[in-house]
């Protein structure tokens, strides 16, 4: 065969495959920062979405598990991930036509002098470039030493406009502080008290301010005891809620959030993404070289999870300039169950 053919055969096949690739990432790039109204979903939960808050509210032994993950993962993000990792499994990846967080950018829609909260920050990728592209300030939560010295680091890079606070997000306290925009980047699965964490965000947002969630995976698609059986049995060390956005609407609307948003992509759109794959398959591999068993187990554990067919939910939520009085806003640190869980735990045979 003629060797200049075989040439342009090879670089047609790259052009074409650099082609796709970025159109199908610019297609979910659209779907994301065009979310739909949310007025048809949130107005009642299934049975397993009611099951999960129930179920999944913490014991004593759930902390020191934590605890002890939060020291693998330091040891882990510190020795094996770079300082300029995306650290999520996050739809969009560097592509010719935008950065990973131009899709943050447009829903939140920074302006000079805003102020933003960042929950659950991981190296501060996302603030950075907010705050780099825009003259804001931005206060990024990790409970990680190790990503805080990260994220202090970007932010001196930038001239300082940022600050980090070490802690987790579930005990954070800032009764008078105000941001224009919240958000939580793959975070929110990790707190141990859904509604007290949006109560929260909803006392900490200014009147008209955003509070935008990226959340993979969810319980919507349930429909029988044996798929709730196989993802929950997944996560035996590992606590993780699947906060999907039928579930988040449903919650946000009782606080009194308005208009409300959301976006779900299909399994078989994000997981054929090239950061999905790099961070939930390559991660297990790496981690399976160097020994670190149990939370190589985790972590794939948690990936096999979304093979299911799980969507990624993003859900843009807006505190209205004049709220009117939410349904319910549950007591923080009272309970850790609002009264609508308590009902659910009565309606919801023991299995």
């Amino acid at each position: 065969m003629n060797i200049a053919l075989v040439s342009q055969l090879v670089a047609g096949v790259i052009v074409a495959s650099f082609v796709a690739y970025n159109l199908f990432h610019y297609l979910l790039f659209l779907l994301v920062t065009r979310p739909k109204d949310a007025s048809k979903i949130g107005h009642q939960l299934n049975e397993f979405e009611q099951r999960q808050l129930i179920e999944w509210t913490p014991r004593p032994n759930d902390f020191l598990k934590h605890d002890d993950e939060t020291r693998t993962y330091d040891d882990v993000f510190g020795r094996y991930r770079d300082e300029q990792s995306n650290y999520s499994t996050c739809v969009f990846p560097r592509l010719a036509f935008s950065h990973p967080y131009e899709a943050e950018y447009a829903l939140l829609k920074p302006r000079d002098g805003m102020r933003f909260l960042d929950l659950g920050c991981g190296s501060g990728a996302a603030a950075e470039y907010l705050a780099r592209r825009s003259n804001i300030e931005v206060v990024c939560v990790t409970n990680s030493s190790v990503q805080a010295e990260i994220c202090r680091r970007k932010f001196a890079r930038i001239g300082g406009r940022g600050q980090v606070i070490v802690i987790d997000f579930d005990s954070l306290d800032l009764p008078n502080e105000h941001f224009d925009a919240i958000y939580a980047l793959e975070s929110i699965g990790y707190t141990k008290d859904l509604d007290a964490w949006l109560a929260r965000c909803w006392r900490m947002l200014k009147p008209g301010g955003r509070l935008l969630i990226h959340s993979p995976g969810s319980l919507d698609h349930c429909r029988h005891t044996e798929d709730y059986l196989s993802v929950t049995a997944f996560f035996e060390n590992w606590r993780y809620n699947f906060v999907g956005a039928n579930l988040l609407v449903y919650k946000m609307r009782r606080l009194g959030f308005g208009p409300i948003h959301y976006r779900r992509l299909p399994f078989l759109a994000w997981g054929l993404t090239w950061n999905f794959i790099q961070h939930m398959l390559l991660w297990k591999y790496r981690l399976k070289m160097r020994t670190f068993v149990e939370l190589e187990r985790i972590i794939w554990r948690t990936s096999k999870i979304f093979v299911f067919g799980n969507p990624y939910n993003t859900v843009l939520a807006t505190k209205p300039r004049h709220p009117l009085a939410p349904t319910l806003i549950c007591s923080e640190g009272v309970a850790g169950v609002s009264d609508t869980d308590h009902e659910l735990r009565a309606s919801i045979p023991a299995s």
